[in-house]
């Protein structure tokens, strides 16, 4: 017999049915985490050969999207994921389509692009600077360079202290949390 044959000839009844549970599908097929897993019944499934695997029942389905075939899958142990074929592109699309219908768009993190930011950003150890940090850091909001690192004073190699050097040449030793170093805008 023929996938095709075996899809269209599917028992739909209650004892090959499975529940499909959509935040599941939208985890497994689209990377995608639902919360919502209400009760649906657009999307179902129904095993066309099954068995029993410790407390799990696995096999071979076929998913179903408002009664039309759209999927199959087979899962062969209750610790093997299950495999998922599409029968048509139109078909995907619909059950992505659908799935997605679930997601809450306020789970979105939107830039509120009024928002005021600080002047610039902190950086916790020496380690951590790129070459021009050297020439941008703020102390104080004044404009100093780096001119010096401390090296190796604690046991584990991460230093926090640097000499920073003002504009009228004084140099002062500081840690480097006392910086600001301004975002790379114009």
């Amino acid at each position: 017999m023929k996938i095709s044959e075996a899809i269209k000839r599917v028992r739909k009844e209650k004892q090959f049915e499975d529940q499909v549970y959509i935040g599941d599908m939208a985890e497994k097929l689209f990377n995608v985490y639902i919360s919502n897993d209400e009760d649906q019944e657009r999307l179902t499934s129904y095993y066309i050969g099954s068995w029993h695997c410790t407390d799990s029942r696995v096999g071979y389905k076929v998913y179903f999207f408002d009664d039309e075939p759209v999927a199959a899958s087979s899962q062969t142990g209750r610790k093997m994921g299950e495999d998922f074929e599409w029968i048509s592109k139109e078909g995907y699309r619909k059950v992505k389509d659908y799935i997605f219908s679930f997601s809450e768009e306020d789970n979105i993190d939107l830039i509120d692009l009024d928002e005021d930011i600080e002047e610039g950003y902190k950086i916790s150890y020496n380690c951590e600077l790129y070459n021009y940090h050297k020439e941008i850091p703020l102390y104080e909001g004044k404009k100093v360079k780096i001119v010096e690192l401390e090296k190796n004073k604690d046991r584990f190699g991460i230093d926090t202290k640097l000499k920073i050097q003002f504009e009228d040449k004084k140099e002062i030793w500081v840690e480097i949390g006392e910086l600001i170093f301004p975002y790379n805008v114009l």
